[in-house]
């Protein structure tokens, strides 16, 4: 991977990041008629509207409103909400904890479950067990997140108690609480991903093993599985790992339902209050770093594959150097 290869990158993330804030910072200014006064709705009076104005340099122009609010963003301040006149900058820190450890708990399981099932289904591709795999991932993607939520909080919380139903224990009360009260819906958010991640994987395992140096491990006595994990899954994650990328991206902003199924503290559920509260300001701020960190991880993905899969580095260079390839 080439310094030219990553600074071009990198220069892209900034151009990309820019436009992804000025969309941000418009989505207040079109709020119909004046922003201050939806803010406060029918109850804000003419002296308290103005004074909101004031607040959210609406009296001001609106090129010179996005550079100041630009700035403050990069020193990391984001305005403050206007429900409790706490920093919108730490609610995020206080929430993204809980939301982060939530994607992560949920993106591990799904990965857990995804491998072993594609590589199974790969090596048995065509059989009774690769067909009985794909109905079972075929439910696992049917299925909504928090249709599979209300069915896990019924059977494990109410029916059998094992797990609390609702509710979050930070990490300084104890892993396996902490664990305990995150199972339930990084479960709920794992089912869908871990459906589509055997299916990428399963379908680019079974193309690897039409490869030509696939047949020469088969022709030298390699077992299917050893087959499988050592000579076919690093080429075949590729597609996995754009998978990944994607979801746990959207995961970022789909996790508002099960945040509040499960009454977790996280950046989805203060996200739902916000909008409901009209606290666009903090609405702001979520939705940023939302998209900046979708942005920032499918940028990382892109990054990642030439440590996959050496051959996309050459690629890039032969194309830079303008060479033809030679059939």
């Amino acid at each position: 991977m080439t310094a030219r290869f990553v600074v071009l990158r990198l220069l892209r993330l900034v151009a990309v990041l820019l436009v992804v804030s000025a969309l941000c910072f418009l989505s207040l200014n079109l709020l119909p008629g004046d922003p201050a006064r939806a803010i406060l709705g029918e109850s804000g009076t003419p002296e308290s509207v103005a004074a909101l104005q004031q607040e959210l340099g609406l009296d001001v122009p609106m090129g010179e409103r996005y550079i100041t609010w630009l700035g403050g963003i990069l020193q990391g301040d984001f305005g403050r909400s206007y429900a409790n006149r706490l920093p919108v900058a730490d609610i995020i820190l206080q929430r993204a904890p809980v939301t982060i450890e939530l994607i992560l708990l949920s993106q591990l399981i799904a990965l857990a479950v995804a491998i072993p099932l594609a590589t199974v289904a790969a090596v048995k591709r065509g059989t009774a067990v690769d067909r009985g795999i794909s109905s079972l991932v075929f439910l696992a993607v049917s299925v909504p997140s928090f249709v599979l939520a209300f069915v896990l909080i019924w059977v494990f919380a109410i029916k059998l108690g094992l797990y609390p139903a609702n509710g979050f224990i930070p990490i300084s009360a104890g892993l396996g609480q902490n664990l305990g009260s995150l199972l339930l819906p990084s479960l709920a958010l794992a089912a869908g991903p871990a459906a589509l991640y055997q299916r990428v994987l399963r379908a680019d395992l079974a193309e690897t093993y039409g490869q030509e140096f696939m047949n020469v491990a088969r022709a030298k006595g390699v077992s299917p599985l050893r087959m499988a994990v050592r000579h076919a899954f690093r080429p075949s994650l590729l597609g996995l790992t754009t998978s990944l990328g994607v979801v746990v991206g959207v995961l970022i902003g789909s996790s508002v339902i099960i945040e509040n199924l499960f009454s977790l503290p996280g950046l989805g559920s203060i996200l739902a209050t916000s909008v409901s509260g009209r606290d666009y300001v903090v609405v702001q701020g979520v939705v940023l770093v939302a998209a900046t960190a979708f942005v920032v991880i499918n940028a990382v993905v892109d990054l990642v594959y030439g440590l996959i899969d050496p051959r996309l580095r050459k690629a890039r260079v032969t194309r830079r150097a303008g060479a033809v390839p030679v059939a």
